[in-house]
């Protein structure tokens, strides 16, 4: 607006003029500055939402993986699967130690110990995506306490569905009628907040359950 566009009356004194003008300008500098603060931080707030939705999302898939081979497990025992030999026990299972945190393996327990030994994997190693690992291994002992292990051995045998778990390696130790757990969690995070570990619960009677932590 020009000041020859204003009409020349008595109503329209010099800061009538002025505040017209002021009101028509556009963004100034300090307000443009503030504008694509406020944009910059809002955008960083979703992005850091956005990955650690992604991250929980991952881990979550992650500990379904390792439930679902322990299920395989189960159902190979239940199913009498022989996987091509006979007269041998019809006892499955999956092996965990926290001195190999990426990887486990499913066994066919050959001779019946409840124990993985040498020769008696099948299939291929199960494989933990490398952002996650096995952070801890434990058990419910009989005095009701949650105690940590480095040797973890889940089995399965016909007829029932139950499982059978012994810690330790050589003989191992029986854990009769105990609970054992698989915590998973994202490498390098020693936090133990919710939604940071995804715990995956065997129970003696072969219930298999992946829960938050």
């Amino acid at each position: 607006m020009s000041f020859s566009s204003l009409p020349m009356s008595s109503n329209y004194n010099s800061k009538t003029i002025l505040k017209k003008i002021a009101s028509q300008r556009g963004f100034g500098l300090i307000e443009l500055l503030v504008s694509i603060s406020i944009i910059a931080l809002v955008s960083a707030v979703i992005m850091t939402k956005q990955s650690a939705f992604n991250g929980a999302v991952l881990l979550r898939n992650q500990a379904y993986e390792v439930a679902f081979d322990l299920r395989q497990a189960q159902l190979l025992a239940v199913s009498g699967t022989d996987n091509g030999a006979t007269n041998v026990s019809q006892q499955y299972g999956v092996y965990f130690t926290t001195a190999s945190r990426n990887s486990y393996i499913i066994f066919h327990d050959i001779d019946g110990d409840g124990m993985y030994d040498a020769g008696e994997q099948i299939g291929k190693t199960g494989i933990i995506d490398s952002r996650f690992q096995i952070r801890n291994l434990s058990y419910i002992n009989n005095a009701g306490n949650n105690i940590s292990e480095i040797y973890l051995h889940a089995t399965f045998k016909r007829p029932n569905f139950d499982g059978i778990f012994r810690r330790g390696i050589g003989n191992g130790v029986p854990l009769i009628g105990s609970t054992v757990y698989i915590d998973i969690a994202k490498v390098g995070d020693n936090n133990n907040g919710a939604g940071d570990v995804r715990r995956i619960e065997i129970t003696s009677t072969g219930q298999i359950s992946v829960v938050t932590y």
